[in-house]
């Protein structure tokens, strides 16, 4: 039951993510954003992958590895989306 719960919500990010760009489209620093999101995706592949440290004593398929990237990117998509909607939230009180 667990694996379904985490097959879920992995595939539930891609969706939160959309509804995120979606969301933010009227932002005027929506391209800093974005590209600041990306760079930040690849300094946490690089980070964990290609880094000397290790930060599981004993990985040896690199599966931790992995599915610490796996969560790390679904909390940083969760933040995003949380932030979008303070930022809809926020901008819907403003014009009212």
């Amino acid at each position: 039951m667990g694996v379904y719960i985490f097959y879920f919500l992995l595939g539930i990010l891609p969706v939160l993510w959309i509804i995120s760009i979606v969301l933010l489209r009227k932002w005027k620093h929506i391209i800093r954003y974005f590209i600041g999101n990306i760079v930040l995706v690849l300094v946490y592949f690089f980070g964990l992958f290609y880094s000397g440290i290790s930060f599981f004593e004993h990985d040896e398929f690199g599966l931790k590895k992995v599915f610490l990237f796996l969560m790390i990117i679904g909390t940083h998509t969760f933040i995003g989306f949380i932030f979008a909607l303070y930022y809809k939230y926020k901008m819907s009180k403003i014009t009212t």
